[in-house]
């Protein structure tokens, strides 16, 4: 029996020593392309959202972009120029990929003849901290990654200052979390698990567990309430002790991005957010406010879709931030003129 028991174990080791040896040389270990642990979940990803009938894919592509096409593709990352920035009004997870507004602005620019690409990097939950920190956790682990043009969609989830959010990539990690999510970047074996996990057992999720039924916010939506740029900046008045501590935070916040972008050699444009009203909520109107003052004092390019809007957008939210396919699309047709003009003639392109 010992003898059994020995021969069991030498194999079992050699065997699992063969796996480890296999993955150090196939794997992403000693790779250029070395995510670590704070990427799981945000590359590499498939979920498929059932709603009535209606089936929702949303992918994340091998260097965490979402894309329409396939996950695990490695491409020429050099030849991003243009990204797009946001949390999940940027992100739209519950939205197929062309019916949000980085696919309709992309499938505008196609249909111009306009060699350009816009790549999205927007992640639900992130605010202007995870910017700041994904260079350093995501962007410079992108091989050849030197983009021109950085598009932010700010302000929506920096109304409120939350600690540790996952997308912010502050959340620490546990021992077991750590081992397991840097396996789960690094790991050749990994990859093929999911990869065949991804192709013939994915889940469906309902996406009506991702909203609450609410009557009021139901009844609010369809009201169709409207405030104005014009009537917010005579409604809104003095800031808070809370409401001026956020906008401090904000304004900190943009400076250190100023660094990072000055760093990278990225010239970036802001726009800025509303809700299902527009300009409904104070806090976002100054949030708005400040990324106006500071793109104007370091000449920055800004589209004021806040100020763009100049009627209400009936049928076009599912909750009071979030927009449906119709708001997707008359979003990315306001602001698809300015931005155009605004890429064509940073790449000296005719107008």
């Amino acid at each position: 029996m010992r003898k059994i028991f020995k021969i069991i174990s030498i194999n079992s080791i050699i065997f699992f020593f063969i796996i480890i040896c296999a993955d150090l040389i196939f794997g992403y270990w000693l790779d250029d392309l070395n995510f670590g642990p704070n990427m799981r979940g945000k590359r590499i990803q498939k979920i498929v959202f059932e709603k009535k009938n209606e089936k929702i894919f949303y992918y994340r592509d091998f260097y965490g972009f979402r894309e329409n096409k396939n996950i695990y593709e490695k491409y020429d990352t050099s030849k991003i120029k243009v990204v797009f920035n946001g949390g999940s009004t940027g992100d739209e997870m519950f939205l197929n990929y062309d019916d949000t507004i980085v696919g309709v602005l992309n499938a505008n620019m196609k249909n111009e003849n306009i060699k350009l690409k816009i790549y999205n990097a927007s992640l639900s939950g992130k605010s202007l901290t995870g910017n700041l920190n994904e260079f350093s956790d995501w962007f410079e682990n992108i091989p050849n990654f030197k983009p021109e043009i950085m598009i932010y969609y700010l302000g929506i989830n920096d109304r409120i200052l939350l600690k540790n959010r996952w997308h912010d990539n502050e959340k620490k990690n546990n021992f077991i979390d750590f081992i397991v999510n840097n396996i789960s970047q690094k790991s050749f074996f990994w990859e093929k698990v999911k990869k065949i996990k991804d192709k013939y057992f994915y889940s469906n999720r309902n996406i009506d567990r991702y909203f609450t039924s609410d009557k009021k916010l139901s009844l609010k939506l369809k009201k169709n309430n409207f405030i104005s740029y014009d009537v917010a900046k005579k409604t809104y008045m003095n800031l808070n002790d809370k409401e001026y501590f956020i906008i401090e935070t904000y304004k900190k916040k943009l400076i250190r991005l100023k660094k990072i972008l000055n760093t990278n050699k990225i010239k970036p444009i802001f726009i800025t957010q509303i809700t299902h009203d527009i300009n409904g909520q104070k806090i976002l109107f100054y949030l708005n406010d400040e990324l106006k003052k500071f793109a104007l004092r370091n000449n920055y390019e800004i589209i004021k879709l806040d100020e763009l809007v100049m009627e209400p957008m009936p049928d076009s939210f599912i909750d009071e931030i979030h927009t449906n396919k119709s708001g997707s699309l008359k979003i990315a047709n306001i602001i698809y003129p300015i931005l155009k003009n605004k890429l064509l003639s940073h790449y000296d392109l005719p107008h």
